[in-house]
Order: C-alpha cells, then sequence, then structure tokens
C-alpha cells in the first residue's frame, strides 16, 4: 500500500507522476512492449496581443513564440496540451516521448522550446495560464529545419518517479514555450502542429493458474497426490493482457519440501498465451518417494508475472510387483461347469503388496488407460478413476469384493489389476470358471411388416430364480426395461420402421442380482 505523501510533497510527487505519464526511454519498441498514441483531450494556444482569448483546438497549426500579423503588429504565443492517459495507469511504463511537430521556423542553430508540466485548464489564456508546475526539458539547436519530430526524452525521471511510487492521473497537461528571455525574439518564432504523446507500456504478466502436475489438479495442501514415475509433466495456464504477447517465457522452479535450497530450474521459452503450457523435469532431477514443492512464473520479454501459488505431490515411481490373489467363495472350481443363476463373489487380496489403493477388473482383458482429457486452451480434464467402470476402491487391509454376473457363458474370464496411490498397475491376474447360459427365450412372428406393430415375448432362461425385469434393445438402440409377470414373462410390442433385419437383444434381471447373458431375436421387415 502507498503512503499518503504530506501536503507540502504533493506537488512534487504529482509533478513527478505527470513527468512519468508523459517521458520514457526513447528506445525501439522492446519485446513485451505496446505502444499507442495518447488521446489528445484539447490543445490551444494563447496570444499575448489578446491576452482574454483562448484559441482552442485550432484547426491547422499554432504559433509558437514570437510573430507578426498581417498589419505587423507583433505577438507572442504559448501552447497548451492536454493529455489522457488513463489507458496506461498501473502499467508498467517503458517509454513516454513527446513531439512537437513544427512546421514554419527560420532559426534552428539557436532553438530553444521548452515543455513545462502544469495544472489543467479548459480554457488558458496568456492573462490567465495554468500554473507551471515543473520545468520537464528543453528542445535544443537541430540540423534540420524545421524538424518534424523533436522528441523530449525523460527516462531517469520516469525512474525516479517510478521509485517514489507515485500514481498517474488520468489526464496530464503541458505547455510548450520559449524561454522567457527569448520568446519576444522574432527569429526564434515559429509554428506548431498539436503535441503528439507517444507511449510504450507493458502490462505484466498474470500469476500462473491453474496449475496442474501429471495431469491432476494442483494441490496445495496436504494430502498430497502420488504421482506416478519421476518426470511428471508440470503445467500452468498463462496470461497476458497484450495482445502481442503471443508467446512468454516460463519459469519452473522445483525442490524437495525437505531440501528447500536444492532446487532445479527449468525453463520453456514457448508457452502460448492463454493456454496450459508446461516443462518435464531433466531425468536425475527427481528421487522415488519424496514430496516435492514447485512454483512458476512467465516473462514477457519485459516484465516478470508474479510467482504462482505452491503446488505439492509425492513421487511414486515404484509399482506393484505382484499380480493380486482372486479367489471365489461360491465359484471356487476352474473345472467345474456351474449352472449360474448366483452373481460371482470375488475376494480380492493384495497378494504382500502394501501400498495397494484400488483394483481394476475386465472381462475381455482389455483395461482403461488412467489420465486426463485435453480441453479447450489445453486444460487437462483429470477423471476420477473411481468414477470409471471396472474400478473399485481397496479396503484398509488393500482389498476388495466384487460381485457380478458374467456377460456371457460358457468360459468366463475376470482378468484383475491392483494399482498404488500413483494410479501404477500391478501384473494382472485372470480367474476362469465355466457357467451354462441362463440366457432368456425370445419368441415372435414370423416376419414383420414395417409399420405394423408385433409382439415379442420374453421368458426366464433356466437357474435364474425371480425375474423382476428385462433389458432390452431394439437395432442396438437405447436400453428400455419391461417388468416382468409374476411367472418371470414379459412382452413388448415394437415397429419396424424400414424394410431389412430387425432385432431385438434381451437380458433378463433377477432378485438376487443377477444379470443374464443376452438373448437375440432377429426377424426381416418387408413392406407391406
Amino acid at each position: 500500500m502507498s503512503r499518503r505523501p504530506r501536503r507540502g510533497a504533493l506537488l512534487s510527487a504529482v509533478v513527478l507522476s505527470v513527468a512519468a505519464g508523459l517521458f520514457g526511454a526513447a528506445t525501439p519498441a522492446q519485446a513485451g512492449q505496446t505502444n499507442i498514441d495518447a488521446p489528445l483531450i484539447s490543445w490551444a494556444y494563447t496570444d499575448s496581443a489578446h491576452p482574454d482569448t483562448t484559441y482552442l483546438n485550432p484547426s491547422g497549426d499554432a504559433p509558437l513564440g514570437a510573430w507578426r500579423d498581417g498589419s505587423n503588429r507583433q505577438h507572442v504565443s504559448r501552447v497548451y496540451a492536454t493529455f489522457d492517459v488513463a489507458a496506461v495507469l498501473s502499467k508498467h511504463i517503458l517509454s513516454a516521448k513527446l513531439a512537437v511537430p513544427e512546421t514554419q521556423a527560420g532559426d534552428c542553430a539557436h532553438r530553444q522550446i521548452e515543455v513545462w508540466a502544469t495544472a489543467e485548464s479548459a480554457r488558458p489564456t496568456w492573462r490567465n495560464p495554468p500554473r507551471e508546475l515543473l520545468k520537464l526539458g528543453t528542445l535544443g539547436p537541430v540540423d534540420q529545419c524545421p524538424t518534424t519530430y523533436p522528441l523530449l526524452d525523460l527516462i531517469d525521471l520516469v525512474n525516479r518517479a517510478t521509485a517514489a511510487g507515485a500514481h498517474l492521473p488520468s489526464h496530464v497537461s503541458i505547455e510548450v514555450r520559449l524561454p522567457e528571455a527569448l520568446e519576444h525574439r522574432l527569429p526564434l518564432g515559429r509554428r506548431i502542429a498539436a503535441p503528439v504523446l507517444y507511449l510504450g507500456y507493458n502490462t505484466p504478466p498474470a500469476a500462473p493458474a491453474p496449475m496442474f502436475n501429471g495431469l491432476r489438479p494442483c494441490a496445495t495442501g496436504a494430502p498430497y497426490p502420488y504421482l506416478s514415475g519421476l518426470t511428471p509433466v508440470l503445467e500452468a495456464m498463462v496470461r497476458d493482457a497484450d495482445p502481442d504477447d503471443t508467446y512468454l517465457t516460463g519459469e519452473f522452479t522445483i525442490w524437495p519440501v525437505d531440501h528447500p535450497d536444492q532446487r532445479t530450474t527449468i525453463t520453456d521459452q514457448l508457452m502460448s498465451n492463454g493456454h496450459v503450457d508446461g516443462v518435464t523435469p531433466p531425468a536425475g532431477a527427481l528421487a522415488d518417494n519424496t514430496t516435492y514443492a514447485w512454483q512458476v512464473r512467465t516473462n514477457d520479454g519485459a516484465d516478470n508475472s508474479p510467482w504462482s501459488q505452491t503446488c505439492y505431490f509425492t513421487t511414486d515411481a515404484t509399482a506393484p510387483d505382484n499380480a493380486p490373489e482372486v479367489t471365489s467363495p461360491n465359484y471356487p472350481s476352474h473345472a467345474t461347469r456351474y449352472p449360474g443363476g448366483d452373481p460371482i463373489v470375488y475376494n480380492l487380496a493384495p497378494n504382500g503388496v502394501g501400498d495397494v489403493y484400488g483394483y481394476q477388473y475386465s472381462w475381455n482383458g482389455v483395461f482403461s488407460e488412467f489420465g486426463a482429457f485435453i480441453g479447450p486452451n489445453g486444460v487437462p480434464e483429470w477423471t476420477d478413476p473411481f468414477s470409471m467402470p471396472g474400478v473399485v476402491h481397496a479396503d484398509q487391509n488393500g482389498g476388495a469384493t466384487l460381485t457380478l454376473s458374467p456377460p456371457s457363458s460358457g468360459f468366463v474370464t475376470l482378468s484383475v489389476r491392483s494399482f498404488d496411490r500413483a494410479f501404477n498397475p500391478s501384473p494382472i491376474t485372470s480367474y476362469r470358471v465355466i457357467i451354462a447360459s441362463t440366457a432368456p427365450t425370445v419368441t415372435g412372428p414370423a416376419a414383420a411388416i414395417v409399420g405394423v406393430p408385433f409382439r415379442i415375448d420374453f421368458a426366464p432362461g433356466p437357474n435364474t430364480g425371480t425375474i423382476t425385469n428385462y433389458v432390452y434393445t431394439v437395432n442396438g438402440g437405447a436400453e428400455q426395461t419391461v417388468a416382468a409377470a409374476s411367472d418371470g414373462t414379459a412382452f413388448v410390442e415394437v415397429t419396424a420402421d424400414r424394410p431389412g433385419a430387425f432385432q431385438v437383444d434381451v437380458s433378463s434381471r433377477s432378485a438376487n442380482g443377477w444379470v443374464s447373458p443376452a438373448a437375440h431375436g432377429l426377424w426381416s421387415a418387408t413392406a407391406s
């Protein structure tokens, strides 16, 4: 927070801030620099021969210094201008150059044009000019006469203003005049166009956010996530309000929380503004089973962003080395042909692995990969593995129990693997049983006619107990449910909407949770 200046110091602080708004480094545009012309709110000149008149916003040029009119009467004029610098308030001003374009001048070898910071005045006159606050500089002799754009550069004053913490007003006002001792000399008089204020500024990048590690959201407090491997990607969204800053340089720093002096810095020079980009620590930089903290900041070629918040994670590069144990109390044999009708209970055990976090299972031996979908602007959208089908938490002893109905009959195999807190997978265990079919029967007419409803009957398969309902699809469409009657049967009416094959797939649901394999009914629909 800036300290409010004493009343006696207020004028100098305002003058310094005015100068900082007007004049900066006279250098070519820097990387990260945005250049604008400050809007000219008004400009005017005054005339000693008409001391109470304001010549506001002249359409052409204006006299400066001594000049004679058509009646050979001598005049002396000064020029005033007010600019709007609201666009660079709170910006880092890199340059500010005032141009006083001469349109006519006779003597440039002895040229002396003073620029003063003044109080703002809507209608300056010779008799009642704006109060002069501080002389900002003098435009001296030049070789070219008249010169188009003499520039005034006060970078030292800008630096002092910045160091003093002065705040820019939204308007700045200047006076352009000849020194009082010279402004009555006709050879030094000239005419000028409206002054121009060129501003070069930079908007520092924002602190990077949001942040991600290993495609997972950043954790700023315990419990810290475990990440797989020793080179997890560290990412953040970077933002810079200046439209020309297409790419930013990211500086990532990572360290063990127990040894903050052991920092590794990684740089990415092509982080896309408005996108998530990142780096991976170099091989050998991180150790296993260690908690790390990391931050990132960006640079746009002129300024650094603030450092981001601090994120934490723990490395885990060691996957479970043993496949899980899988047993079944009600389907214990791999050789017996079971009638089915009862869900299979599978007991899963860690088999000596001490950090089992969960289990993943599959009927076809194919496992879904854990990870994230990369959304708009490169934002990782992490999918919680436990929201995925075929994934269960381990209990406090590292085990789990599954109660499942197989999707088919005959030889059915459940493949199971465990995973640790970093989702590193174990080797796979396969458990096979033989089960007789419990699929329902499907009956209907011999043929179907397009556009004419027809009835399809469902009846229980063997060993299914009490049937509560049937779930069916028509030609692979959305699942539909029909309740079973007390005898376990049900029927539906369906209509073929086009000639050709017409298929109904159906499975039964029993009161004990058993889901039968699907049965299939196939008809050929013909036009009426």
